[in-house]
């Protein structure tokens, strides 16, 4: 539900608890907008950094990206698991 804003506020309006609720409700609802939208962000610079990494390094077909946080299912015979950045070193 979009915000409510009440902008005709007169002096001496009482403040009702309806009035609080729906300044509670806003709050969440901006803190979940912001939420989704910094995971929305991240997601497109991930894209972007695997962008100009192929175009960087020539290597225009077969891009992919996939995010090694676990190795559940893979198997490694050449390289190494990067945890702290969550990838897998091919070499």
């Amino acid at each position: 539900m979009p915000y409510q804003a009440k902008t005709d506020w007169k002096y001496n309006d009482p403040v009702t608890e309806v009035d609080v609720n729906r300044w509670e409700q806003g709050i969440k609802d901006a803190h979940a907008a912001m939420d989704n939208f910094v995971l929305r962000l991240a997601s497109l610079e991930t894209r972007v950094k695997t962008l100009e990494d192929a175009v960087l390094n020539d290597f225009k077909n077969n891009i992919f990206n996939m995010s090694f946080q676990t190795l559940d299912g893979v198997l490694v015979s050449r390289g190494w698991h990067d945890v702290a950045n969550g990838r897998l070193v091919v070499k």
